[in-house]
């Protein structure tokens, strides 16, 4: 089958969509089954086959600016469509609806936005999406019918692992700290959790580490570090603060577990799907009075931070990225050109 897959910004984009791009990427390449061919937007596409295929650790696939003629199907998973793919069956990935549930009030912007869910909703032949949540916002805001949507969970690359932490005499000068991985959008919900931090410790004898979020005032924020140093830190944390109260997934909740970390997060959105029993749950995301309550009695009771590890585990356990490709590819193949 020769799937063509919109890869525009796999080189430059660091959120979780190009983790999961990446992943399945990996292991379509290496399927002797596939042809790809990665779509990107370069008057000369080949000046990118080589980062592509660093990125990717393999070579196995072709470059091009537009969809060849004997594709069989046309994939696009940046939450919307991109590539015109003319009369290719396609598929498409929403991972979210937030352009929908949080419009911009600026209508340029907000057409924008929201145009390229528009159009994978009226042009894709099948809807995949990270969460029966994300399916439900799926339904509601973009009319898709159940039945042209798929829900395929994502999960956690494999080196995400319990294991000893360098992290609080590199990072915090040996203090212990509460760990936030995120953007700084609205969403994610990060001032409530700072007001909360400050409100518990208010003599900073514990730490706040946001990597890739805001400035927060006395937190210390990371940005552009490497995987290894993110699973070192989620090791060391003391908690794993999620706050998002809108999420279509939640990749780093699920990279925490995996390395056995507490994790403390919203109970909204596709968080409980993601972390089942294995979190303590905060019901009122957006009350940073729960939040402080919360985070002093996880990081004082190391009982309830151990049980929390070993929950964790086995919920990760239940995720893998070979289980969400083989998924993927099987809608991938439903709707491709025979």
């Amino acid at each position: 089958m020769h799937l063509a897959v919109d890869a525009h910004d796999l080189l430059y984009d660091d959120r979780g969509i190009a983790v999961y791009l990446r992943a399945l990427l990996r292991r379509f390449i290496r399927d002797p089954s596939l042809r790809v061919t990665l779509l990107v937007r370069d008057w000369l596409p080949h000046r990118r086959r080589a980062a592509l295929a660093a990125l990717l650790g393999g070579d196995a696939f072709a470059v091009a600016a537009r969809i060849p003629r004997d594709v069989h199907v046309v994939w696009h998973p940046w939450n919307g469509t991109f590539f015109r793919a003319h009369r290719v069956p396609a598929v498409a990935t929403i991972h979210d609806a937030a352009p929908f549930a949080f419009p911009d009030p600026d209508p340029r912007r907000r057409r924008s936005q929201q145009e390229p869910f528009l159009r994978s909703a009226r042009t894709a032949h099948a809807i995949l999406t990270d969460s029966a949540f994300t399916r439900d916002e799926i339904v509601r805001h973009l009319h898709v019918p159940y039945d042209r949507i798929t829900v395929v969970p994502l999960a956690a690359n494999e080196r995400f692992t319990p294991g000893p932490s360098q992290a609080r005499e590199r990072i915090t000068g040996g203090k212990p700290y509460i760990l936030f991985v995120g953007a700084d959008d609205a969403r994610k919900n990060l001032p409530t959790l700072a007001q909360a931090w400050r409100t518990a410790f208010p003599s900073g004898e514990t730490a706040l580490v946001c990597v890739g979020g805001a400035q927060v005032s006395g937190a210390i924020v990371l940005r552009g570090i490497t995987e290894d140093d993110l699973c070192d830190l989620y090791r060391g944390a003391s908690a794993v603060a999620v706050p998002s109260y809108y999420e279509g997934f939640g990749i780093p909740a699920l990279e925490a577990l995996r390395c056995g970390a507490p994790v403390i997060c919203s109970r909204a959105a596709s968080l409980p799907e993601v972390c089942g029993e294995a979190a303590v749950y905060i019901e009122h995301p957006l009350d940073a009075g729960e939040w402080a309550a919360t985070l002093r009695r996880i990081c004082g009771d190391a009982a309830l931070r151990a049980d929390l590890a070993r929950k964790g585990l086995e919920r990760a356990a239940l995720f893998s990225w070979d289980r969400t490709a083989a998924e993927t590819l099987r809608v991938l193949r439903s709707v491709a050109v025979a």
